[in-house]
């Protein structure tokens, strides 16, 4: 019986032997072929040249040194830097003496017992970066930084009208190129063979752009206006900072889309809301499809039954904000037919250097009906000379659902046909002959402003003519107030 436990166990023991040797010379064999190429350890520089032969990674390494390495200034793509420009290479001779170095440190019984070390424990082996000797010019890595300097750093610029080029160049921020800053940065592009690592943010300092002043804008809106034959009326604000621009805003017009908004604001001045139901049809005929004979009905309602009283509390509605060039002195339907002169002499219409021919009992400016619409603005606010005047008269809610009524129009302003259609207008159009006239609140995406455009030519005002001049006027104004480029000019289409 003993005998043939001894027996048992060195069987087993055979067995294990056996089974070590196996494995053993199992691991030294595709340890030993995996020499023909190099490890996964071994990187140059960075990067991964596992399951290459030695000239094989030298060849990768001199290669990844010749991707050019994209530059960005102020977040903008800019000529790539090409090697050449900065005498970039690698040093073969050098760096294949690293590598048989870092070779040589990984064979050997030492190495393959690491291996069998690292293979028991499941472990990851370290890595070994072998450098690569890459020479460059730092003169010529100076020389970049001076050209590009040069080349992209200005001062802030204020807007630009163009007329030359038909263009509108906006304000612009001051941009200056952090040199020192920038060169490691640079160079660390430079020195690695990762195309991910090969890309570089210049350091840039910035200056705010300086205020923009609506000179430019007059100067952009004249030079569209310089062919046209007759008499533009012009009024705009930018309605957060306050800044206004008046080409001939004070000539008097034809004024009867400005009545209009005025009607509607003494229908809410003098009643509580909901409307009832009739009022309400005659307020959207008036505001969406200019319906002269709505705007007589509410005239007529506000002079309980008498369109000349309700005319006369229009008239005093408007005189009380402060505007003496607007009124209306009879119904729409009535006019001019049997008035030669003008119903009420203001100092608009007084003037002897400049004529629109206005009808005599309904006027107004563009700065007049452009402040009423900024007024009605102004009070959804909370704020403003409505607020001010008639505390409890006129609330931001009745002032917010007039100008609701407003934006609902059946067509599209004629001031911002060129505009995308997104954008939030309530206006107020007038076409009637000789004289096209629309005053519109524009709510962004930008800075809210207003924009009221009066224009008159004798005897007939071309659709052809007029509407293309309109839109101009409107994008122009538009992308001012954005901040948008490439603002057309003259007679340059979208």
């Amino acid at each position: 019986m003993r005998h043939r436990k001894r027996s048992g166990t060195g069987v087993i023991l055979l067995l294990l032997l056996s089974t070590l040797i196996l494995g053993g010379t199992w691991l030294y064999t595709t340890w030993r072929s995996s020499e023909a190429v190099l490890p996964a350890t071994i990187m140059i520089n960075g990067l991964r040249v596992a399951g290459m032969t030695r000239d094989q990674a030298l060849v990768a390494i001199e290669q990844a040194y010749t991707i050019p390495i994209t530059v960005t200034y102020a977040g903008q793509v800019i000529s790539p830097l090409l090697p050449e420009t900065v005498e970039l290479r690698v040093d073969i001779q050098a760096t294949a003496q690293n590598l048989d170095e870092a070779i040589a440190s990984q064979s050997g019984g030492l190495a393959f017992v690491q291996y069998l070390i690292d293979t028991v424990r499941s472990s990851e082996p370290p890595k070994t970066n072998v450098p690569a000797v890459v020479l460059y010019s730092r003169e010529r890595v100076d020389a970049f930084l001076q050209r590009t300097a040069q080349k992209y750093d200005h001062p802030p610029l204020g807007p630009v009208a163009l007329p030359e080029s038909g263009t509108f160049r906006p304000a612009a921020e001051g941009t200056t190129l952090n040199r020192e800053a920038s060169l490691p940065l640079l160079i660390s592009a430079i020195l690695s063979p990762d195309p991910a690592k090969r890309e570089v943010a210049l350091v840039v300092a910035t200056e705010p752009a300086p205020e923009v002043s609506l000179d430019v804008l007059e100067q952009a809106l004249t030079a569209a206006l310089a062919g046209f034959r007759g008499v533009v009326s012009i009024y705009a604000k930018d309605l957060e900072g306050g800044s206004e621009l008046c080409l001939q805003c004070d000539v008097a017009h034809t004024g009867i889309g400005a009545i209009e908004v005025a009607t509607a604001l003494e229908i809410y001045r003098t009643r509580e809301i909901p409307l009832d139901n009739d009022t309400a049809e005659m307020m959207d005929a008036m505001l969406t499809m200019g319906d002269s004979a709505a705007t007589d009905g509410l005239l007529s309602a506000l002079g309980a039954g008498d369109a000349y009283s309700g005319a006369q509390q229009v008239t005093d509605g408007l005189w009380s904000l402060g505007l003496r060039n607007t009124f209306v002195t009879a119904p729409l339907s009535v006019g001019g037919q049997d008035v030669q002169e003008a119903s009420i002499a203001t100092p608009a219409n007084t003037r002897t250097d400049v004529t629109t021919q206005p009808s005599p009992t309904v006027q107004t400016t563009a700065v007049d009906i452009g402040i009423l619409v900024e007024s009605l603005y102004h009070c959804t606010q909370g704020g403003g000379m409505l607020r001010a005047l008639y505390p409890r008269a006129i609330t931001p809610v009745e002032c917010e659902e007039l100008l609701g009524r407003m934006q609902q129009s059946s067509e599209r302003p004629l001031l911002f046909g060129a505009v995308p259609a997104s954008t939030r207008v309530a206006h107020s159009r007038d076409i009637e002959g000789s004289t096209y006239a629309e005053a519109a609140l524009v709510y962004g995406p930008g800075k809210p402003f207003v924009l009221a455009v009066l224009m008159y030519q004798p005897e007939w005002l071309l659709p052809e003519e007029s509407e293309p001049t309109f839109s101009q006027i409107g994008m122009l104004t538009h992308r001012f107030f954005n901040g948008e480029p490439d603002v057309l000019i003259g007679g340059a289409q979208p």
